[in-house]
């Protein structure tokens, strides 16, 4: 089974960059080349997340905490007031939400219908800081 980072880099990473580019969108009406850079990958990526063909194996959007930090970044990324390093910590933060929130555990049960969600603790070990 792969890793708990694995899953993130997969599926918790693209889900996040997802609801900040939307919200870069919506709060601020950038345009998606303009996303793109903040964000660091293609214009035709910005245009998936905006219709929800990239960065949709998991659903954020229903985790309170995780749209706070998303709406925090793109916020920070409008106003050009964010190190790399604070964006780094800010996906760190939502990966670690994710985590605590058990919401890893949906996609090892997709691959897995066997796993037994109730028992697992390995997404609880402390994770990675930047």
């Amino acid at each position: 089974m792969p890793l708990p980072c694995e899953f993130a880099v997969k599926s918790i990473v693209p889900a996040f960059r997802s609801l900040v580019a939307r919200e870069l969108v919506e709060s601020y009406n950038l345009k998606q080349d303009e996303i793109a850079i903040l964000l660091e990958v293609t214009q035709p990526a910005i245009s998936q997340y905006k219709r929800n063909l990239r960065g949709n194996s998991l659903n954020l959007d229903r985790i309170e905490p995780i749209r706070l930090i998303a709406k925090d970044l793109a916020e920070s990324l409008a106003k050009n007031t964010v190190s790399s390093k604070q964006i780094n910590k800010k996906y760190c933060e939502a990966c670690k939400t994710a985590r605590e929130q058990r919401i890893i555990c949906e996609l090892h049960k997709r691959l897995d219908p066997t796993f037994n969600v109730d028992a697992c603790s390995v997404c609880l070990v402390e994770a990675c800081s930047v």
